[in-house]
């Protein structure tokens, strides 16, 4: 009998693209997701992978209590902030996940590279780390893990062996159901563990408080390792429970990098992270510099002394995971435009405990208040919107004209002289000069108010460069 046609059909049929998922609906949570995709023995789980380049993938199993959408949730949004793929399974036993696994690794089934991290809490990162015992992942992440019911711990206390892979543990310091000991002296008895022990909270994570978050921003970081380019929406500070993001860019390879945090303008009411400043984006990133732009609080909504607080938040963020973004601390620059301008200036001159930075770029920037006081009821009411109840002592106390001092770190100073602002900047220049504070200005012929506005015009983008060089020299870069 001729073997060839059934040689020919074995290794088509190895070679073939798993069949498509079966089941699966529009997600509530996630849009892109699906839910109840059908895996094995009418065993469902919750899957994004969304189009485009394949993504890492995540697996994730919920402990002794819920499903696949319930406790876990907050999971969803940060992986796929991450970059990930995620798979949220319901099953029955150890066995059942692993058969979930088996499903969503089968190629072509999913948009996923065949990097996996298993992600589980409560009795579910037990049962995560013994199937990282069996086959190849990349890392564990455990929450709450509970090792009462599981014989990992005896066998870890007895050997180094086991789990090799990197492990990650989030435990609340107040948790009653897994007392956190256990888990620690578990994870000390790993190759690769990492403990993170959060102040205050009990075992539910789902429960944890804002202040309790920063778990999400070190998860991503976790996951994805050395990998550089542009990062989005990371939560610097959870000011009064809202979350302030900031994107940042991380050079290629080497390090540590010198950092410049981009504040935008708007006029303390208007803009976001990716607003007014965007033109400067490529020349930092093509200059070498690793970069953050923010968020931060706007009036009317709060005034600038909290304003200048968000800022403070952000360069203090910066600084603490100095490592994590691969930058120098002791080399920030503080760049601002406008109303930032006023907000980045302000900053530098003030004495200002881990926040300090090396040098401020201001452009076309608001050094002076008090002269607002005195014009029209145009000028009074947005005084009113910036400080509530003010005082000729409150709008000195936060003018960057009053405030500047001898020692303050080196400015750049950018202004277009067809800007109504040319003015109050000139006149901050003589302040400057005359404490003998150093600074350099740049001024652009005929040039309006707003970086946005002067592309296109050949004639003043040699400050591009300009600013890069001026960079480079003041943070000390060969």
């Amino acid at each position: 009998m001729n073997q060839l046609p059934v040689l020919i059909l074995a290794i088509a049929t190895r070679f073939a693209p798993c069949s498509p998922p079966v089941g699966g609906q529009p997600h509530y949570i996630i849009p892109g997701a699906v839910r109840d995709v059908i895996y094995h023995n009418q065993l469902a789980l919750d899957a994004y992978a969304p189009a485009g380049e394949p993504r890492p993938a995540a697996v994730i199993i919920h402990g002794s209590q819920g499903n696949k959408s319930t406790h876990v949730t907050q999971l969803f949004e940060v992986l796929a902030r991450a970059g990930f793929a995620w798979f949220s399974v319901d099953y029955q036993s150890a066995e059942d996940a692993s058969d979930a696994i088996e499903y969503i690794r089968c190629p072509g089934r999913f948009n996923i590279t065949s990097e996996m991290v298993l992600i589980g809490e409560d009795t579910g990162a037990a049962i995560a780390l013994t199937l990282a015992e069996r086959s190849e992942f990349k890392g564990v992440v455990g929450f709450g893990t509970n090792l009462r019911a599981s014989p990992l711990q005896e066998r870890s206390a007895n050997s180094k062996n086991g789990v090799r892979l990197p492990v990650l543990m989030f435990h609340g310091t107040a948790d009653e159901e897994a007392p956190p000991s256990l888990a620690e002296a578990f994870c000390k008895h790993l190759s690769h563990c990492t403990f993170y022990a959060v102040a205050g909270a009990i075992h539910n994570f789902e429960n944890w408080h804002p202040d309790q978050w920063e778990w999400k921003e070190d998860l991503i970081a976790w996951l994805r390792h050395d990998r550089r380019g542009l990062w989005k929406d990371i939560v610097y500070s959870r000011a009064d429970g809202r979350e302030l993001l900031m994107d940042a860019y991380l050079p290629e390879n080497g390090g540590p990098r010198p950092a410049v945090i981009v504040v935008h303008g708007g006029g303390w009411e208007a803009g976001n992270k990716v607003t007014y400043v965007s033109p400067i984006f490529k020349p930092l990133s093509e200059g070498g510099f690793a970069w953050f732009s923010i968020d931060y609080r706007l009036t009317p909504y709060v005034h600038v002394p909290e304003e200048l607080e968000d800022v403070r938040a952000a360069i203090r963020f910066v600084r603490s995971h100095a490592d994590r973004f691969h930058i120098d601390p002791n080399r920030i620059a503080l760049l601002g435009e406008s109303a930032s301008g006023q907000l980045v200036t302000q900053v530098a001159s003030e004495p200002c405990s881990s926040c300090e930075v090396q040098a401020v770029v201001s452009f076309y920037g608001i050094f002076d208040f008090t002269a607002w006081s005195q014009g029209s009821e145009q000028e009074k009411a947005r005084l009113q919107r910036l400080f509530g109840g003010w005082i000729p002592a409150i709008l000195k106390r936060y003018s960057p004209m009053f405030n500047a001092r001898r020692g303050q770190p080196p400015i750049l100073l950018i202004q277009g002289t067809r800007d109504e602002l040319y003015r109050g900047a000139m006149e901050y220049t003589h302040k400057l000069k005359a404490l003998g504070a150093p600074f350099q200005l740049i001024l652009l012929e005929n040039a309006p108010h707003g970086m946005e506005n002067w592309e296109g015009h050949e004639e003043w983008m040699f400050y591009k460069q300009n600013l890069v060089e001026w960079l480079r020299g003041v943070l000390g870069v060969q």
